[in-house]
């Protein structure tokens, strides 16, 4: 049995061949990453906004939506690296996958451990366009200046109150553990778990007045998720 494991990258595989889909879940979750599947394009596209996921394979050749056409739709809502997965080799399909925003491109069949190797790079490279905003519910983080607004109210956050609301709002719903959320925001410093739970607790204070809409949750037993009640 297949553990969540919220420190796993998480892979969002849009094919519309079952043995494809049941190949590269198997074979990913093998290495070390976490998987879910969709057979068209517009069920890709709706697991990719409801899940967040950290790396988005994509066929080209696709039900409801194709790959090409999804590809701009899945950059409104989804910085994740995208590979494109197709029978097709021409030169002519690959550039317009780059120009719609495709990191990279893989043609059918292909290896597991070059695809494993490529989707590890594309992970470890640094995205040349960050988002300026990061939004849930009312809750606005501008990154550009470093401000925080609920609603019509201003938050005044500290440097690493702001850094572990900034880790929970890029993956909303994601649950990461204490473990997860020292390394990505006290990675400078030899610090304990509970120092994550007292920062939730500031984080809470601060965001989720009475009378407001919890958005930071406690997961018992797993770890801690920004997400709208």
């Amino acid at each position: 049995m297949h553990l969540l494991n919220p420190s796993e990258p998480r892979v969002v595989i849009v094919d519309d061949e079952r043995q494809i889909r049941e190949l590269l879940e198997a074979s990913l979750r093998q290495h070390g990453f976490e998987t879910r599947a969709a057979r068209d394009g517009q069920a890709g596209l709706q697991l990719i906004v409801d899940w967040s996921p950290d790396v988005v394979l994509l066929d080209v050749m696709l039900p409801r939506i194709d790959g090409l056409s999804l590809l701009p739709l899945i950059r409104r809502h989804c910085e994740a690296p995208i590979l494109m997965l197709s029978a097709k080799g021409d030169v002519d399909e690959r550039v317009t996958g780059i120009e719609r925003g495709a990191d990279d491109y893989l043609a059918k069949p292909f290896d597991i451990a070059e695809l494993v190797a490529r989707m590890r790079a594309a992970l470890r490279r640094p995205h040349l366009q960050e988002r300026q905003y990061l939004t849930l519910d009312d809750l606005v983080v501008d990154l550009a200046e470093g401000r925080v607004q609920r609603g019509e109210r201003e938050i005044s956050l500290t440097a690493r109150e702001y850094a572990l609301l900034c880790v929970l709002m890029r993956h909303p719903g994601r649950v990461f553990s204490r473990d997860h959320l020292l390394d990505r925001v006290w990675a400078d410093r030899d610090v304990s778990p509970t120092n994550v739970d007292t920062y939730i607790c500031y984080l809470r204070a601060k965001i989720d007045l009475p009378g407001s809409t919890p958005l930071v949750h406690t997961n018992r037993g797993m770890g801690y998720s920004a997400r709208k009640a």
